[in-house]
C-alpha cells in the first residue's frame, strides 16, 4: 500500500493534525484527540451511550479509543463496560449507532473506526453522539 509518495505521507499527516486541532479546540480536555503519529494513528477519548430499555434510561461511559479500533472492537468493549453481568446469560447482538441533534440515525458498520467517524462531524460542522444499542431489546410496538 505505502509507496514513496514523498511528503504525501507527511502532508496527509499535517492535514490530519490540523482537522484535529480544530476539534480539541471546541472540545473538553478530556475528549481531546492525540496529534496524529507517523503511522496516522491518533487516539481521542469518546462518550458513548446506552439505551438500557429494561430501566428506560440511558448509561453513559467514556473510553479511550484509537483511530485503528473498529466498531467491533468498541462494542465488545462497551458491552462489557456497560452489562458485565448479563453477558454471559445471553448473547445480545449490539450495534453502534450515530445519532445526531438533527435525529438523524445511522448505524455504524462493523469495519468502520468510530474515532475517525466523529472526527468527520467536524468537516460536515455536527453534533452527534454514539449510542449502543441492544438489537434484540426493540419493545414490540403497543
Amino acid at each position: 500500500m505505502s509507496g514513496g509518495g514523498g511528503g504525501s505521507r507527511e502532508e496527509e499527516r499535517r492535514k490530519l493534525a490540523d482537522i484535529i486541532n480544530h476539534w480539541n479546540a471546541n472540545r473538553l480536555d478530556l475528549f481531546e484527540i492525540s496529534d496524529p503519529t507517523e503511522d496516522l494513528e491518533f487516539h481521542g477519548v469518546m462518550r458513548f451511550y446506552f439505551q438500557d430499555k429494561a430501566a428506560g434510561n440511558f448509561a453513559t461511559k467514556c473510553i479511550r479509543v484509537s483511530s485503528t479500533a473498529t466498531t467491533q472492537d468498541v462494542i465488545e468493549t462497551l458491552a462489557e463496560k456497560f452489562r458485565p453481568d448479563m453477558r454471559m446469560l445471553s448473547s445480545p447482538k449490539y450495534s453502534l449507532y450515530e445519532v445526531h441533534v438533527s435525529g438523524e440515525e445511522r448505524r455504524l458498520d462493523v469495519d468502520e473506526k468510530p474515532l475517525v467517524v466523529q472526527l468527520n462531524w467536524n468537516k460536515d460542522d455536527r453534533e452527534g453522539r454514539f449510542v449502543l444499542k441492544n438489537e434484540n431489546d426493540t419493545l414490540p410496538p403497543k
